[in-house]
């Protein structure tokens, strides 16, 4: 469905902010966080994996020793993985979402946080509760455990040192106390290990951090440069093809995806009367309105002089595809105050709708640019 929208005839006359990060690390650009972020929800399978581990450990621990606090830490540490597992699954297409903001990664990652050390504080407590209760052929079982535990934590969870740190702490510090207060020779060697492994654990996950974050920063910062319009900062045509294709990928079946294509109505005449610097900064105004009528889930770049792209996703109806083109008609037909010149422009808008499947940039852009003409005539 391809529609035009007029423009509004009038005539001329007289992102990157930071996020802070656990304390002592360096702030992080928002695109770096939100990157790190992503990379804990793909942790689904070595999370399984250490669920059932738990299960089975716990479980035969308990057949052993029948104690009602082991019992109940048990099947509060299951619970706890359960939970853990929950989330991962519930957040990940969260997570994955090309515009997922920083807003949007810290309410999933609270919600990761929280799981995530829920399981630490049941694991720690029952490993420490069943080292103590248990026969000494056991408590080197309960010790691979905990020392599985961190290193998990510690190579798939190294990119949040605020959520790994406090986990792997909680989780081995119990266990570690206690053997330490069996003073037998076994005992001493378990728990020294033990910490010596945590230490090395938390100090690794620092490291692996300020590498991994620095690494994505630096490619961060040049990604942008190269995906950026150097005037406006909107997105260019490679953003454009980059991040339609992310955003198709995403979207349900169900969900209608819009291009909208627009160029600005005597905008020549400005650059002829008034200069290109003025010019240019009426560009940068016009992109920074544009900015304030799209959602986070919108996307807007300048592919050429006055002409501007904006991709519409997870609308539901055609009628939220046609208001948004009025909106852009009406935020960029109000004057604008430019260098102390009273501008006043207008612009033309055509769009064209589609589902997200079997859909094509090229095609629709194509006949959005007929629907603009259209309006333009």
């Amino acid at each position: 469905m391809q529609r035009a929208v007029p423009p509004v005839k009038k005539s001329l006359s007289d992102r990157s902010s930071r996020t802070s990060t656990a304390s002592g690390v360096s702030p992080l650009a928002e695109e770096t966080y939100i990157e790190l972020v992503r990379n804990v929800f793909d942790t689904l399978a070595p999370t399984i994996i250490m669920a059932v581990s738990f299960a089975i450990v716990g479980a035969a621990v308990v057949s052993e020793q029948p104690d009602g606090l082991l019992i109940s830490l048990l099947v509060l540490g299951c619970i706890a993985a359960v939970s853990r597992i929950a989330v991962l699954v519930s957040c990940r297409r969260i997570a994955r979402d090309p515009g997922l903001t920083a807003p949007r990664a810290r309410h999933i990652e609270h919600y990761f946080r929280c799981a995530y050390l829920s399981f630490a504080v049941c694991f720690g407590f029952f490993s420490a509760a069943a080292y103590a209760l248990s026969t000494p052929q056991y408590r080197g079982v309960i010790v691979a455990l905990v020392f599985g535990y961190g290193a998990g934590v510690a190579a798939g969870l190294s990119v949040r040192p605020q959520i790994s740190i406090p986990s792997v702490a909680i989780a081995t510090v119990p266990t570690i106390v206690v053997a330490f207060s069996f003073a037998t020779t076994p005992d001493l060697l378990l728990g020294s290990l033990l910490a010596v492994f945590s230490a090395g654990g938390i100090h690794a996950i620092r490291c692996r951090y300020k590498i991994v974050s620095t690494r994505l920063t630096t490619i961060g910062a040049f990604a942008s440069l190269a995906r950026r319009d150097h005037l406006t900062g909107l997105g260019n045509r490679l953003s454009l093809r980059e991040t339609f294709k992310a955003y198709a990928s995403a979207s349900g079946a169900a969900d209608i995806i819009a291009v909208h294509c627009l160029d600005l109505d005597r905008f020549k005449q400005v650059n002829d009367l008034y200069g290109h610097p003025v010019g240019d900064a009426l560009l940068v105004a016009v992109a920074e309105r544009l900015r304030r009528v799209l959602r986070t889930s919108d996307f807007a770049a300048r592919i050429g002089g006055d002409e501007f792209v904006v991709v519409q996703t997870h609308a539901h109806h055609p009628t939220e595809v046609e208001l948004l083109a009025r909106r852009i008609v009406r935020e960029v037909a109000a004057p604008f105050m430019i260098e102390g010149h009273r501008l006043e422009i207008g612009t033309s808008v055509g769009y064209v709708l589609s589902t997200a499947e079997g859909i094509d940039l090229d095609d629709l852009t194509t006949r959005a640019d007929e629907a603009l003409y259209k309006a333009k005539r």
